[in-house]
């Protein structure tokens, strides 16, 4: 008689350790691909983000380049750029005031399907004739 057992035991043996194994992947699996999807769309909202911040920089930019123009005229600059929208432009004795809107949204492919993420920002800049150009503000939208 042999002592522990035959191939029965053997293979009862493989099918334990097989088996934990299996039930320790879809456990892993299980954990994993949920922060992995979390990380994922973290990663694509930091990225909108940032190019809101970009665009609000784009339309800085544009207002600066004609600091002696009509309130009109910042305002349709402003309005070119793709994403943003003026909420107000007000004129004062030796500035205009433009606060706008950016928004942004982006899309992308990743193991998990499709992601999506949007993000808004309003900003201000005044425009003064002739002066060092003021910093863009960031402010809380409008409900």
């Amino acid at each position: 008689m042999r002592f522990g057992g035959g191939r029965s035991a053997r293979r009862r043996r493989g099918l334990v350790a097989g088996t934990a194994l299996a039930v320790l992947a879809a456990v892993g699996l299980t954990l994993g691909v949920p922060l992995l999807r979390d990380r994922s769309q973290h990663r694509l909202e930091r990225r909108a983000d940032r190019e809101v911040t970009a665009t609000a920089q784009r339309t800085r930019s544009l207002l600066l380049a004609e600091p002696a123009a009509r309130e009109a005229d910042l305002r349709f600059a402003a309005d070119t750029v793709d994403g943003v929208e003026v909420l107000s432009a007000a004129a004062g004795v030796a500035e205009v005031r433009l606060v706008f809107r950016v928004r942004v949204a982006k899309t992308a492919a990743s193991v998990f399907g499709w992601q999506r993420a949007e993000s808004s920002a309003c900003f201000a800049q005044s425009v003064r004739p002739g002066v060092a150009p003021a910093p863009l503000e960031r402010l809380p939208c409008p409900g």
